[in-house]
């Protein structure tokens, strides 16, 4: 098959798959379905989203969402890894252009929530969050939640929260740390920090004794900080947790959603999805 007519039938398939969910709406009405204010039915009663450019952010991910080699330092280039290689794959092909922007986490997470941005990479899904943005139906990534600690002192964490009570543990500003974490919140010290290249540093200074954080995201930093042969990293995670895309919560957002949501389960079953991942080193749920 030419590229040109393969471009044709992924637009049309794109298309097609929003345009089923707009058609729901109708069957909706007619009775039978769910109530009309619950998430199944705004999602089918979406409006498709006009073709143009898309405004795309999240904050640097390893593996999902980060630069180019290439660019770092010298002014903008295009992004990689696997959010970048899922959306191109069910943008472009529909007549989207995605425009890809870096942001402070809180700071992407609230272009959502108020705009401008149309889609949001990497969120994991929490009942907080459900109030203020939409979650794609699909999760495409899933993380270990670790503790981080010092060389030779990774033995402070055996997988019983009530023994960290007397231990300083930095936590990442907006970062969620899944049930179990927030349950023992309460009853632990533990200090938020701006980012984890800072909570690294601390750890290292003996400011703090154990880094709470996931290790996809943590093992590239602690590279470029040369912090290998200083931080160990814990046994056993204490979260499995999955990212998804996140989407506003107004009616435009509903769009977006379904179109997001029929692509990733077109690329999920004709394999495409797990070979994307498996290039970018990703585990992917089930």
């Amino acid at each position: 098959m030419d590229a040109d007519r393969r471009h044709l039938l992924l637009r049309q398939a794109a298309l097609a798959a929003l345009a089923l969910g707009v058609s729901g709406r109708s069957a909706a009405k007619a009775g039978g379905g769910a109530p009309a204010s619950s998430p199944a039915v705004a999602a089918s009663s979406a409006e498709p989203p006009r073709p143009g450019p898309v405004s795309i952010v999240g904050t640097t991910f390893s593996r999902l969402f980060e630069s180019a080699p290439s660019a770092r330092g010298v002014g903008e280039g295009k992004p990689q890894g696997l959010a970048v290689d899922l959306l191109d794959a069910i943008l472009i092909p529909a007549g989207y252009q995605p425009r890809y922007a870096f942001y402070p986490w809180l700071r992407a997470q609230s272009m959502i929530e108020h705009g401008p941005a149309q889609i949001l990479v990497g969120p994991y899904r929490t009942p907080e969050r459900e109030r203020v943005m939409r979650f794609s139906r699909q999760a495409f990534y899933e993380d270990s939640l670790v503790f981080y600690a010092r060389r030779r002192e990774e033995g402070l964490w055996w997988g019983d929260f009530h023994a960290l009570r007397s231990l300083r543990i930095g936590s990442v500003q907006g970062w969620v740390y899944g049930e179990r974490f927030e349950q023992a919140r309460a009853s632990l010290d533990v200090t938020p920090v701006r980012d984890l290249s800072t909570a690294l540093r601390m750890l290292q200074l003996r400011r703090l004794d154990l880094i709470a954080a996931n290790q996809r995201n943590s093992e590239p930093v602690i590279q470029e900080l040369g912090l290998v042969d200083q931080v160990a990293l814990c046994a056993p995670p204490f979260a499995q947790l999955r990212g998804h895309f996140g989407f506003s919560t107004e009616a435009a957002g509903a769009g977006w959603q379904v179109l997001v949501d029929a692509g990733m389960q077109r690329l999920r079953q004709s394999g495409e999805l797990q070979q994307m991942a498996a290039r970018r080193g990703v585990n992917v749920p089930e």
